[in-house]
């Protein structure tokens, strides 16, 4: 990726006139960063946003180096929506953990055989799992809290698994 001076970013070769003089696209790859940059051309990144947490905005360019770098306006997500996204998450991964031995349930709420005692305490260590990965995310105050949680146990992380059939 380029940007070019009066054009702005380049992601592929392409053909370019640059004060009136046509430039093939393989100039790109044929000339050095120091010839492109004698013409205005000079090699280009933009900074990552983690979108997770961060609204971007606006793309700003820095081109007063060797290199030019994008970085985008960013606003913080609001943290009650971010808590709210990691709770349902939670829920929907224990209704899908969950969903394969809920015919045990059925089976014994409707008067037949009674839920194997490994699969019991197997449904209940991941409601367990589920309330508590809840009561952890609420407890978060703040963006740092809610980011340094989702680094060390992401919600999709730490949940039981089955017992052998």
């Amino acid at each position: 990726m380029w940007y070019v001076d009066g054009v702005g970013l380049v992601k592929t070769p392409r053909g370019l006139t640059i004060d009136g003089i046509k430039h093939p696209r393989n100039i790109f790859t044929l000339w050095s960063k120091a010839e492109l940059a004698a013409i205005g051309i000079k090699p280009a990144s933009i900074t990552a946003v983690d979108s997770r947490y961060k609204i971007t905005g606006e793309i700003t360019w820095d081109t007063s180096g060797d290199e030019v770098v994008g970085t985008y306006a960013t606003t913080d997500k609001v943290v009650a929506d971010l808590k709210s996204e990691m709770n349902r998450s939670v829920v929907e991964i224990a209704k899908s953990t969950l969903a394969s031995s809920d015919w045990y349930a059925i089976r014994e709420a409707e008067g037949g055989t009674a839920i194997p005692a490994n699969w019991k305490t197997y449904r209940a260590d991941v409601r367990t799992t589920s309330n508590s990965k809840e009561t952890a995310i609420n407890a978060l105050a703040d963006l740092a809290a809610i980011i340094a949680f989702d680094d060390a146990t992401p919600v999709s992380e730490g949940w039981p698994t089955e017992p052998a059939a």
